[in-house]
Order: C-alpha cells, then structure tokens, then sequence
C-alpha cells in the first residue's frame, strides 16, 4: 500500500532528515502548517496519505506536546483530503483511519503513535494507471486556503531477466554482477536490496531449522541522470556479497546455516522524492542555528506527495563455484552454511 509497512529505507532516512531542519522554527508565531506524506502506487490495494500538523505556540515543551496525539493530528471533521485524477476527471474524499487498525502501526519515537491517524482511499474506488496526474487537496476551513499538490502516478518498472540471471554459479570476489530494469519515463529515483532467505538450526536441535531473512541494501538513492536511458543499472562486487554476510550474522557456535535465495527489490520513486534527498543531503552537516532550507512540494504545507513503485524479483539461488566460496570463503568460512 502507499504507507507499506516497511517504506524503502533511504526515503525514511531522507523525510527524517527533513524533519530534523524545522527543529529551529517550533516555537516561531502560531501557524497552523499541515505535513503530509503519500506515495501512490498501482500496486496498491488502498491508498493512504500521512496529515500531521506542526506547529508549536510559543512557550510550549515540544517534547512533551509531540506525545499528546491532538497536538499533532487533526480531529475528526478538522480537514478533507481528497484525491482528484486530473486525467480522468474523478475526484475523491478519503477517510480517517487509524493506521494501527489498518495493519500500519506507527514506529515507536518522539510522536505520539497510538492512534496512527490516516486518510485512506480503497484502491477499488479508484483506479490509477501509471501516467495519470493526480492532484491532492486537504480543506481546513475557517477561511483558510487548500493545501495542494500534484504528482504523476509511475508507470510499471520491468525487469532485465539476464540482470542477473536467476542461478548464479559464479561471483567471484573481485567480478562486478549487474542489476539491470526498464523504468518508466516518471521513475526518477531507486533503491536496490536484496532479501537473503536462509534457515539455521540451533547446537541442541541440528536437524530442526528455523526460516530467516536479511536485508541487504546494495543501493541507495540510485538517481536517474539520463532522462531519456530505457535501461538503467548498477554493478555489485562479489566481495560485496560476502563481506555483508560476515558482517551480518555472528560465527557459528554450532549452528547449522542453509542458504536457500535471494529476492530483489527494486523500489523507484518520482521527481518529487528525488528533489527532496537532494534537499535532505544538501542539509548533512550542518550543526549551526541558521535558517536550513526544508523542501516542499505542496503549497500551503510542508512534506511530499509523489509516486512509487516497486519490482521483485524471487528466488535468485548461489551454486557451483559461489555456493563454494559461500561455504569455505575467508568471509563466511565462520558461519557454517552448508
């Protein structure tokens, strides 16, 4: 769904960054300043968009009014958010929700997480094709202007199905493997991870095993720099594979570990996202109290509107001579895959 429970890491990394460069302005005159987060996808079953408020009246302890859920959400009848299809013609109202009922709970921090209120659209009630321009409003009343955004909706991110091949039997420490796909023309920024399913059995029980993942992040904030390039990629080192292996999982102490595949995730995003990285990554590094630039794309509010998608691929399997180097490598020798 838009809000997935597990959004692409980089983009986290970059909306957090973001937030931090406000931190100087929270106790500025009172303003009402609604922060929203969507990311709409094809893929969706539903679509849901994040409004928060923030301001804080001059005086206050943010820290403590960041844990009082009405300080940073808007009560029921406050706004309307609605999604217009600006190529279509239909517009839509969504509703409040609770996230953490929605299967979204809300990741434990500075902010309030219980209710984990969200706007949401059912996907069934509106159909989105990659292309379509959708323009997103919120109503706040009392005279005051809308908030709004637009965004093209991504097309479909196809896979290169040789880029890399689904066994590979060869990936020597020093030899480059490429990750290859075909994004759409809105696609303007990528993750790239892969997902390492394996199971492992415990020194008191070595004939029962336990399936597991890991997470490997290959790329972040891959950025798309010819606009007109059908085929985009990235070249992974062997060492890379194995080094993260042995950096990830503790030497065996009678564990048996079975290495079963991989699946890659490919997550890509529009311009808005990439305008906001290139904003957050701009701010790194700076430590004085001074005005920070804070990236927008909505008018009237701070945040991002924009559009995603994501291409997975399963079951990548290591055999023949990787599978080796898997098993008796200097990176992994210690880990006992079998």
């Amino acid at each position: 769904m838009t809000l997935t429970k597990k959004l692409s890491f980089s983009f986290l990394a970059a909306i957090a960054l973001a937030s931090c460069s406000t931190e100087v302005a929270l106790e500025s005159e009172w303003k009402d300043i609604p922060v929203v987060y969507a990311f709409l996808s094809v893929q969706d079953t539903a679509h849901y968009v994040r409004v928060q408020k923030a301001f804080l009246e001059p005086g206050g302890d943010a820290v403590q009014i960041a844990q009082i859920a009405d300080s940073i959400y808007y009560g029921p009848g406050d706004i309307t958010v609605s999604l217009e299809n600006s190529t279509t013609g239909d517009s839509y109202v969504l509703e409040r929700v609770d996230g953490n009922q929605e299967g979204y709970p809300k990741q434990e921090g500075a902010f309030a997480n219980d209710p984990n209120i969200l706007y949401k659209l059912p996907a069934g009630q509106a159909v989105l094709s990659g292309g379509d321009e959708v323009a997103l409003r919120i109503d706040r009343g009392d005279n005051l202007p809308p908030v709004t955004a637009q965004t093209i909706v991504l097309n479909e991110i196809d896979s290169v199905s040789s880029s890399p091949s689904n066994q590979i039997s060869q990936w020597r420490y020093p030899q480059l493997r490429a990750v290859a796909w075909r994004p759409g023309l809105e696609a303007q920024i990528f993750d790239v991870r892969f997902v390492i399913n394996y199971r492992e059995s415990t020194p008191e029980n070595p004939t029962q095993f336990t399936k597991k993942t890991l997470e490997w992040v290959v790329a972040k904030e891959v950025e798309r720099t010819d606009a007109d390039a059908e085929r985009l990629k990235i070249d992974i080192q062997g060492q890379s594979f194995y080094a993260f292996l042995g950096g990830a999982l503790p030497p065996s102490q009678g564990e048996i570990r079975i290495f079963d595949n991989m699946d890659l995730y490919i997550t890509g995003s529009g311009q808005e996202l990439l305008d906001f990285v290139r904003v957050a990554q701009a701010n790194t590094g700076i430590t004085s109290a001074q005005s920070i630039p804070t990236y927008t794309n909505l008018d009237g509010g701070l945040g991002v509107f924009t559009s995603r998608y994501q291409l997975k691929r399963i079951g990548f399997r290591i055999t023949g001579e990787a599978r080796d180097s898997l098993v008796n490598g200097i990176f992994t020798r210690s880990l006992n895959f079998r």
